[in-house]
């Protein structure tokens, strides 16, 4: 029997997009998350070989245009993931983007006329019930809990966009990368401006940057083939299993700790994912 190539492709891009999401969070607690985010869009492009292999090779301007929106958004959206991160909440913040970036397309699925299907809408409510459960009392305390979730959600919404976005003009292929790394790098570089952040990173968090830019723009390439031969129903909720990764780094390299509440919240976020992803 032979098994459907493009939800492999997402998984295996969420399971990249996840591992350099943490990467990335990890060392925005050393560096500015403009820094780290412009960082990891610039490391990214090593990729483009891998992008040249799977991608179409096509020009067209208003996939370009729409590549570039959806890694700008992208980018902000990145930005907010990294600050979010780096309040010590990577298991709060990554189930809980991960959801708002999983319902996105759904929504705009159904306002496109999609059938949502039962255990589909139950997904959304469980994710909704994830949210309060998250966003109660923590142990690094309300406030920072609160600012997490309000980035969190922030990041989710950005990260929805993208997925949709970059549907729209992955028949580009490799246009479509190369186009959305210069979105999200240029939205991060506004961003520093704006906050007058520095844009460049500290040298202690140059290998972890490394390490996460590369996983990144593989993920990215990955999602644009799995999209391209697939649908965003499938291809955009597949990817957005990532938070599981992104958590199981957390506890693995930095053993990082919730409250019994946030922790079933942030469980709960997973299977919400899990239900809404299921075609």
């Amino acid at each position: 029997m032979t098994l459907p190539l493009s939800p492999l492709t997402a998984m295996a891009s969420a399971v990249t997009l996840g591992v350099a999401d943490f990467s990335g969070g990890f060392a925005g607690r050393r560096s500015s998350a403009p820094s780290v985010a412009i960082a990891v869009e610039s490391v990214g492009m090593v990729a483009v070989p891998l992008a040249f292999v799977l991608l179409p090779h096509g020009w067209d301007l208003q996939a370009a245009l729409q590549a570039f929106a959806g890694g700008a958004v992208g980018g902000l959206g990145l930005v907010a993931f990294y600050r979010a991160m780096s309040l010590n909440l990577i298991g709060v913040v990554a189930p809980i983007t991960g959801f708002v970036a999983a319902a996105l397309p759904v929504a705009v699925g159904l306002i496109s006329g999609d059938h949502l299907e039962s255990w589909q809408v139950g997904g959304i409510a469980v994710g909704l019930a994830a949210l309060v459960f998250i966003n109660g009392p923590g142990r690094e305390g309300v406030r920072n809990a609160r600012l997490g979730v309000t980035l969190a959600l922030l990041a989710g919404v950005s990260f929805g966009l993208f997925f949709i976005l970059f549907h729209a003009a992955s028949h580009a292929g490799v246009t479509a990368f190369v186009s959305g790394r210069f979105g999200s790098a240029s939205a991060a570089l506004l961003t520093a401006a704006v906050t007058r952040t520095s844009p460049v990173i500290r040298r202690s968090v140059v290998r972890i940057i490394t390490i996460g830019g590369v996983f990144d723009g593989t993920g990215v390439v990955l999602y644009l083939y799995a999209t391209h031969t697939g649908l965003l129903s499938v291809t955009a909720l597949l990817t957005s299993f990532y938070p599981a990764f992104t958590v199981l780094c957390a506890r693995v390299f930095t053993h990082e700790r919730m409250t019994p509440l946030q922790a079933f919240g942030a469980a709960l976020a997973v299977v919400a994912i899990a239900l809404i992803a299921i075609p």
